[in-house]
């Protein structure tokens, strides 16, 4: 399993992963890669604003304040699972790569919160990737997900990042997504173990667009989707391995009949991780899930969701992973 290494001015989903730049379907010309002159007509970005971006998500009322989200960096736990926490089956490594802390504006490490609206974003550009495949076999006892780790819907950012002296000098990332083979036999029906797992680094599970997802935690077990540059998309590269620690909000689609979100992708325990939304289709938080980041209710039963907060996806395995 690897360790990770590790704008459009609207977005219509958080993160800005749906419709920015060159990848974004009619939407603004993305910032120039700096020191390149132009692209379009957009001058080369001299300053971080111009990877910033606006969040409809942020804006509704019972959500996350996105300008004051806590920072996770002192939220792992290798003992005891918790509600808000990541339970890792290791601790960080201070020594890991990640970002600069000295260029961070937009984290508060005095008050630990850090404010998602003035974060940058590496924008779309000219990079292409090959297409993204997702393939799902169920027999009458397990689902496996096959995926090349590529987005099936071709949103990517305009790797690699090191064509952007600004963003570079706050993540000196400099990794370019391939195809990579990803095979995850699954329990059809999973069962709940006797107690929590811990979450390893790597692929904890793979979404239906084709790209794996990571846990919370950078290299140095800090926030990293707090700290680490992603793309206008939702992803980034450890090396060649394209992945996300959390979930575009454009792939929260379609919802439910009754509003919830419908199902994003699988766990490695095989239980299924779902948007933002619940019943009713209000975004929930981490006082509406368990220490594992999920709940269960109706005909759905046990399942993970994404929220704004920090674990963003999974604090621990409810079932057996594979």
């Amino acid at each position: 399993m690897p360790r990770h290494a590790t704008a459009a001015r609207t977005l219509l989903a958080w993160m800005a992963f749906a419709a920015v730049a060159a990848c974004g379907g009619g939407a603004a010309t993305s910032p120039a890669a700096d020191g390149t002159g132009t692209s379009g007509t957009t001058p080369a970005a001299t300053s971080l604003s111009a990877y910033y971006i606006t969040i409809p998500l942020c804006t509704e009322a019972g959500g996350a304040d996105c300008s004051k989200l806590r920072l996770g960096d002192t939220e792992l736990t290798t003992t005891t699972p918790a509600r808000g926490k990541l339970f890792s089956c290791v601790p960080g490594n201070p020594s890991g790569p990640g970002s600069n802390r000295a260029r961070i504006d937009w984290i508060d490490f005095t008050g630990n919160t850090w404010n998602l609206l003035r974060k940058p974003f590496l924008p779309g550009g000219s990079f292409t990737a090959p297409a993204g495949t997702t393939t799902v076999t169920e027999t009458a006892t397990t689902r496996v997900i096959a995926v090349n780790n590529l987005p099936k819907d071709g949103k990517i950012g305009d790797w690699p990042m090191t064509k952007y002296a600004l963003l570079t000098a706050i993540d000196g990332n400099p990794g370019t997504p391939a195809p990579r083979t990803y095979s995850f036999e699954l329990p059809l029906l999973p069962a709940a173990g006797l107690a929590p797992a811990c979450v390893g680094m790597g692929a904890i599970g793979a979404t239906l667009n084709g790209v794996v997802l990571y846990n919370a935690i950078d290299a140095r077990g800090n926030d990293a989707v707090a700290h680490e540059i992603v793309d206008a998309f939702g992803g980034h590269p450890a090396m060649t391995d394209y992945h996300y620690h959390f979930v575009p909000d454009r792939l929260d689609t379609p919802r439910l009949a009754d509003g919830h979100s419908g199902i994003i992708g699988y766990i490695r325990d095989g239980f299924p991780l779902y948007g933002y939304r619940g019943t009713g289709g209000a975004e929930l938080t981490n006082a509406d899930l368990d220490e594992c980041h999920g709940h269960s209710h109706g005909a759905l039963g046990y399942h993970y969701h994404a929220t704004l907060e920090y674990p963003y996806t999974v604090g621990c395995y409810r079932g057996t992973p594979r």
